[in-house]
């Protein structure tokens, strides 16, 4: 009964953060450079809200927080945010530019599908 009540609980806990990002946007706080050469290191500042009462949006905070650059050719990297100093947004996070440049950027959270590590991604507005 205890091992039941325990999956039950850490379900219930991976459930929360999932609805909590319904309707989640990612906004880049910093410009990234334009001609950036693959290898080179570059850093990443951002944040992400969620809707909150009457319309407005509100800061979303969670730990895991990463953003990803897309290169050509479907080249990616990612990189975590450093939380080290704080918890919660704004993130920030110095990540090596992929083969070909920045074609693309995605931010997310790494979560868990109850195999493994499971990547959700937000919505980026520009």
């Amino acid at each position: 009964m205890r091992r039941l009540l325990a999956v039950v609980l850490l379900a219930g806990a991976l459930a929360v953060p999932a609805a909590a990002k319904e309707g989640a946007q990612a906004h880049l706080l910093s410009k990234l450079p334009a001609h950036a050469k693959a290898g080179s290191w570059v850093v990443v500042r951002w944040r992400v809200d969620v809707p909150g009462s009457n319309g407005t949006r509100v800061a979303f905070g969670a730990e895991n927080m990463f953003v990803q650059l897309v290169g050509s050719h479907g080249a990616k990297t990612r990189a975590y945010a450093n939380q080290a100093l704080h918890y919660g947004p704004p993130y920030s996070a110095r990540i090596r530019v992929p083969r070909g440049g920045i074609h693309a950027i995605r931010f997310g959270v790494m979560g868990s599908n109850g195999h493994g590590p499971a990547p959700m991604f937000f919505t980026f507005v520009p």
